[in-house]
């Protein structure tokens, strides 16, 4: 994404399946964990640990690509909102990498359900939530 001089940069992060798994990604030693470093679809919303302690966050980049991302409050925010089911709008003031962002808002819930019966005589209703859209404001400066 670029950065506007002239307002705020609109980032949608999508909701992948599977993305709320947790757990340690397996590294080469030749490969060694750091903030920036690259990370790959499957580990999408991993948590890991840096050698110098820093927690970090396999999350999409600027870059349509997947790095390691320290793990702020923004980052941590998102991952959160998409492991709900949401889909995330993020609206963001400034230049800085997502590691260097802190949530200024969180707004704008929204759920679409289609409710339905299951056959014409029946009397139960069943209600089927179609999309979970929430707006997350960012301040990157």
């Amino acid at each position: 994404m670029f950065a506007g001089v002239f307002g705020p940069v609109l980032l949608v992060v999508a909701v992948m399946a599977g993305a709320s798994t947790n757990g340690f990604p397996a590294k080469a030693d030749s490969d060694p964990l750091a903030v920036g470093s690259p990370c790959s679809g499957n580990e999408l919303n991993n948590t890991a640990t840096t050698s110098d302690g820093t927690a970090v966050r396999c999350m999409a980049n600027e870059a349509n690509s997947f790095s390691w991302i320290a793990d702020t409050g923004a980052a941590g925010t998102i991952a959160q909102l998409q492991s709900q089911g949401f889909t995330v709008t993020v609206t963001r003031v400034g230049t800085g990498s997502l590691d260097q962002c802190r949530v200024t808002d969180v707004r704008n819930p929204n759920t679409t359900t289609y409710t339905t019966r299951s056959h014409p005589r029946a009397s139960g209703m069943n209600t089927i939530v179609v999309s979970k859209t929430i707006d997350v404001a960012l301040d990157c400066t």
